[in-house]
């Protein structure tokens, strides 16, 4: 009867394909991080960022050169930034599970995965209006859109910093069996969430290390959350792959003689 009520709990518990569906979207952060990147920062040319100290005549020059790969890059980047979707349900299924249900760590997660897509997709908006007809305005506007755009892509990191707290937190208070998140990613999303918050100040300076192209604004917040998505990856499908194992392990030992 032990062996039986065994079974219920492990098997019962998270469905199979649930747990591969899981280990799929854990992927799903990586493969979005690559396209995008590959889009924005190659496609789109705009790595490294255009200096906010450009004169509205640079900018607009840029946007006139430019305006083709431009609207190819942003294309790309919103279609790969929807990849984040799968990604960020599987964080919040995760914190969910450290849980033991859903609580007040799993539920500000999902509010603040909510709008981390968004904050992927429509500043993008913003770039490919810029782009589309750059010779027939203002460079003053071009401009405008330009300030738009990098202001928000990086300036809104308020919502990451806090899922960074919550996955910090959710590791430190984790005793489910297998564990679902290490120590070691508590502290590393402490460290992402400390260096991304220089990113907040980014409508305060038009230069030096805190403008949106300054190394504290953009080039450590950025480097950090590429490091952020492939941990990630790396924990959550190690933690499912784990679950598997020992939930394969509750079915065989549940099997009658």
């Amino acid at each position: 009867m032990a062996k039986v009520s065994k079974l219920r709990v492990v098997a019962g518990s998270v469905p199979a394909v649930e747990l591969t569906l899981q280990r799929i979207g854990a992927w799903a952060g990586t493969v979005m991080i690559l396209l995008y990147g590959a889009s924005f920062s190659g496609i789109a040319q705009l790595f490294p960022p255009l200096s906010p100290a450009s004169s509205a005549d640079e900018i607009a020059a840029f946007f006139v050169e430019h305006k083709l790969w431009i609207r190819f890059g942003v294309s790309g980047a919103l279609l790969s930034a929807v990849l984040a979707l799968p990604f960020l349900a599987v964080i919040v299924l995760r914190i969910r599970r450290a849980e033991g249900g859903w609580g007040m760590l799993s539920m500000t997660q999902l509010m603040a995965a909510t709008v981390f897509v968004p904050a992927l997709l429509f500043p993008q908006f913003f770039l490919g209006v810029a782009a589309y007809r750059p010779a027939e305005r203002s460079a003053e506007l071009t401009q405008a859109l330009n300030d738009v755009f990098w202001l928000w892509f990086i300036g809104i990191v308020g919502t990451i910093i806090i899922q960074n707290i919550t996955l910090a937190i959710a590791a430190f208070v984790d005793k489910t069996d297998p564990p679902t998140f290490p120590r070691w990613y508590g502290y590393l999303n402490l460290w992402v969430a400390t260096l991304s918050l220089p990113g907040c100040v980014v409508v305060v300076f038009n230069d030096g290390p805190l403008a949106w192209n300054g190394v504290f604004a953009f080039y450590i917040p950025g480097l950090v959350l590429v490091v952020w998505l492939f941990a990630t990856t790396a924990v959550i499908s190690k933690s499912v792959k784990a679950e598997q194992v020992a939930r394969s392990a509750g079915i065989a030992e549940a099997q009658p003689a």
